[in-house]
């Protein structure tokens, strides 16, 4: 997975690959979707001064393996620190910034191996975030990707 996101996105920050790395990524995102408050969670992250924490744990990992068990596509969503930034510029709450980490999401990166593209591994994973997100009340989803990149359809 790392290898294929990084292939994606130059500009990964470390904190999420080290999210992933001690499989801490996403990990709210799923206890949201099971019912759990992420308002509550972010706060008490914020109060301890653990947003980076925080921003590894509302990142979507998604990963496509095979039918051998390899992965052949991957995915990952964050808030958007472009959001965050831009609202920190505007006359609003601190409090209004920390929540646009629940309603704001961005596609950093999505990859599909050399093999495996055109076989639909990439608009799946592109659904199958968008439907995470929607469910989890975000009102905004979106990429940035560079047009320099080799990205077929997309």
């Amino acid at each position: 997975m790392h290898t294929l996101l990084k292939a994606a996105a130059d500009d990964l920050e470390a904190g999420h690959l080290e999210a992933l790395a001690r499989g801490e990524c996403g990990t709210w995102l799923l206890d949201a979707l099971a019912g759990a408050d992420l308002g509550e969670r972010l706060v008490r992250a914020a109060a301890a001064g653990e947003l980076q924490r925080a921003a590894g744990e509302l990142s979507l990992p998604l990963v496509a393996r095979d039918n051998d068990g390899q992965v052949v596509g991957a995915l990952l969503g964050v808030p958007s620190g472009t959001v965050i930034s831009g609202l920190t510029r505007l006359p609003v709450r601190g409090q209004q910034i920390l929540m646009s980490m629940l309603v704001y999401a961005k596609i950093k990166a999505v990859a599909v191996s050399d093999d495996a593209r055109r076989r639909g591994i990439g608009a799946a994973l592109l659904a199958r975030c968008a439907q995470a997100y929607w469910q989890l009340d975000y009102r905004l989803l979106f990429g940035e990707f560079d047009t320099e990149r080799a990205l077929g359809p997309y």
